[in-house]
C-alpha cells in the first residue's frame, strides 16, 4: 500500500516545552493506580518517517533519542514512575538494533532518576485485522540476542510469547531485567482458557523468579475492541492471581 508519512528535512531537536507531562497528569488524575506512559523509540520513529536530510541512520537515531529524552525527563519530573519506550523495530531489524538501536534507547533514558521503572517493548509484528493469525511476523528467535544485550540496561522488557511460545533458554537470559510476557493473543477473538494461561505462566516460572515476571497481552489491543479486550484481560488477571 501507499501512504503519506512525515519527512525529516533538517536536524531533529527538541527546544520547546515537553508535551507528554500534560497527558500523564491528566491520566493520573482519573486513575487510583500508577499510570505507565509510553513513547515510540528512535528506530520506530525512523521506520515511519522519510529521511530526506541525514543519510546517516546512526546520527538520526541519536538525535531522535536526545529529543525523546527531553520528554522522558519531563515525565519523570511530573511524577511518572513507569515510562515505556516501544521499539518493535528491534525485532524486525535486529542488526540495526544491535548496531545503534540499543545505544539510542539508553540515550532516551539518560539522566532519569533511579526510582523510575525504565521499560521497553519489542513485538514481532502486528495484525491488520482480527482473526488473521498468519499476519507477517519477525523471527522470534531474534529475541535471544536482543534480550541478552538489553538485560540489566533497563528494568523491564516486554516481549511476545502467546503466538511464538518461547523456550526456557530465552527466559534464562533475563538475569537482571524483569520479563513482561504476552500470555493472551491479540490477533484472535477466541478467549483463552484460564487454566491454559496458568500452565504457561508456570512453565516460564521454572527459570524466572516470580517477582521478575509480569503478565501482559502479546501486544496492543487495538483490533479487539472493548468487550474482547476486557474478557482477555480478565482471563489474564484470573490466571495471574492463581500463581
Amino acid at each position: 500500500y501507499e501512504t503519506d508519512i512525515p519527512a525529516i528535512r533538517g536536524n531533529v531537536s527538541h527546544d520547546g516545552p515537553a508535551y507528554s507531562p500534560h497527558d500523564f497528569v491528566a491520566s493520573q488524575k482519573v486513575s487510583a493506580r500508577e499510570v505507565k506512559f509510553t513513547l515510540p523509540g528512535p528506530l520506530t520513529i525512523m521506520d515511519t518517517t522519510a529521511d530526506c536530510h541525514y543519510n546517516d541512520r546512526n546520527k538520526l537515531a541519536r538525535d531522535l533519542a536526545d529529543a525523546l529524552n527531553v520528554e522522558v525527563l519531563a515525565l519523570a519530573q511530573a511524577g511518572c514512575q513507569h515510562i515505556q519506550v516501544d521499539e518493535p523495530i528491534f525485532a524486525r531489524k535486529p542488526k540495526d538494533a544491535m548496531s545503534f538501536g540499543i545505544e539510542a534507547l539508553e540515550r532516551v533514558f539518560h539522566g532519569v532518576s533511579g526510582n523510575v521503572v525504565r521499560t521497553a517493548h519489542m513485538c514481532c509484528g502486528y495484525p491488520d485485522r482480527i482473526d488473521n493469525p498468519d499476519y507477517p511476523k519477525a523471527d522470534h528467535m531474534v529475541y535471544h540476542d536482543l534480550v541478552e544485550a538489553l538485560d540489566g540496561k533497563i528494568e523491564a522488557l516486554s516481549i511476545e510469547d502467546c503466538h511464538c511460545k518461547n523456550d526456557l533458554e530465552l527466559f534464562e537470559k533475563f538475569k537482571k531485567t524483569t520479563a513482561i510476557v504476552g500470555f493472551v493473543d491479540i490477533s484472535v477473538s477466541k478467549i483463552e482458557v484460564v487454566d491454559e494461561v496458568v500452565e504457561r505462566m508456570k512453565y516460564v516460572l521454572q527459570v524466572l523468579p516470580q517477582e521478575r515476571l509480569i503478565a501482559a497481552p502479546d501486544c496492543g489491543l487495538g483490533f479487539l475492541g472493548t468487550r474482547l479486550s476486557m474478557e482477555k484481560l480478565t482471563v489474564l488477571c484470573d490466571a495471574a492471581n492463581q500463581i
